[in-house]
C-alpha cells in the first residue's frame, strides 16, 4: 500500500488596502486588507497549481470578509468595492517568470529529473556489476592471505567474523576466523572493532571446499564436508563472505588481497 502525503500551501503574494471601505463588523473605515494568493498543492516540492485565491480581513477587529480558502461557488457577502478590489488586483498583479510557471515548473523539469535518475542508476548499476565481476574473479582464483569479511553461524546463531585464508589444496581450502566476532552488521564502523593482524585469528583451521568447486549460486559460501557412517560426504554450512555478489551496497570492501 502507497501512502501520500501531501500539503495545500496557499502562499500570499500581494497584499494592498481598500481605501473607504468600512467593516460590516466595527464600522472603521481603511482597515480591510485584500491578498493575493497563490494556491498549490506539495509533496516536498510543488507539484499542482490550484489557481490564484484572494482574502479579504479587517485588521481592527479581524473580521474576514473573504476567505482564500472558500469555494469559488461560495455566494459573494461583499461589496462592490470589494469586488471591484479583488478583480483590480488579479488583473494588475505582474507575476515575476518564476510564479508564471510555479508552482507547474515540476512538470517542466520532471523529464529531466527522470534522465538524472536513469543516468544515476544506469551508472550504479555499471558500477555494481564491475564490482560483481571483481568479486567473482577473487573468490573462483582464490590465493593465501586473502581475508574475507563474514558471516559466521555458530551455535545456531549468525554474528560477523573475519576470515583468512590460511593455504589451498587442491580443491581444498583451510582456512581461520578470528577470535572476535560482532553481531552482523553492515556497518563499516562495526566491522572496524575487529583486528586482521596474524594474533587474531585462531589456531584453528576449517577444512573447506574451494569456492570454484561449489556451484555458482553458492560461490562465496563456506563449506565444510564431513563424513558420514557410510563414509559419503555430507556439507555443513559455516558461513558466506558478506555481500559477495554485491547484491547490497554496502559502501566498503568485504574481500580484501595484499597486492
Amino acid at each position: 500500500m502507497l501512502i501520500f502525503i501531501y500539503q495545500i500551501i496557499t502562499k500570499p503574494l500581494q497584499t494592498k488596502p481598500i481605501i473607504g471601505e468600512a467593516c460590516p463588523v466595527c464600522g472603521n473605515k481603511d482597515t480591510i486588507d485584500l491578498t493575493l494568493y497563490m494556491r498549490y498543492i506539495a509533496m516536498g516540492i510543488p507539484l499542482f497549481g490550484m489557481g490564484r485565491r484572494t482574502g479579504v480581513s479587517c485588521t481592527n477587529c479581524g473580521n474576514i470578509l473573504k476567505s482564500p480558502d472558500s469555494s469559488i461557488f461560495a455566494k459573494k457577502k461583499y461589496s462592490p468595492r470589494v469586488a471591484q478590489a479583488i478583480t483590480d488586483i488579479r488583473h494588475n498583479h505582474k507575476r515575476t517568470l518564476w510564479q508564471l510557471v510555479y508552482p507547474w515548473s515540476i512538470w517542466f523539469v520532471m523529464p529531466f529529473l527522470i534522465l538524472i535518475l536513469w543516468g544515476i542508476t544506469s551508472i550504479n548499476k555499471k558500477r555494481t556489476g564491475e564490482k560483481a565481476k571483481e568479486y567473482k574473479e577473487l573468490l573462483m582464483h582464490p590465493k593465501p592471505g586473502d581475508i574475507y569479511k563474514s558471516t559466521w553461524v555458530e551455535n545456531s546463531t549468525s554474528g560477523g567474523v573475519l576470515v583468512k585464508l590460511m593455504r589451498i589444496n587442491g580443491d581444498t581450502m583451510y582456512i581461520a576466523k578470528t577470535k572476535k566476532n560482532i553481531p552482523l552488521s553492515f556497518s563499516q564502523d562495526e566491522w572496524d572493532k575487529l583486528e586482521a593482524d596474524a594474533g587474531s585469528f585462531e589456531s584453528k583451521e576449517y577444512k573447506i571446499k574451494k569456492f570454484s568447486a561449489l556451484k555458482e549460486a553458492n560461490y562465496g559460501d563456506f563449506f565444510m564436508y564431513n563424513n558420514d557412517e557410510n563414509g559419503r560426504e555430507y556439507p555443513k554450512y559455516l558461513g558466506a563472505v558478506l555481500n559477495s555478489k554485491c547484491e547490497m551496497d554496502l559502501g566498503f570492501e568485504t574481500i580484501y588481497r595484499k597486492k
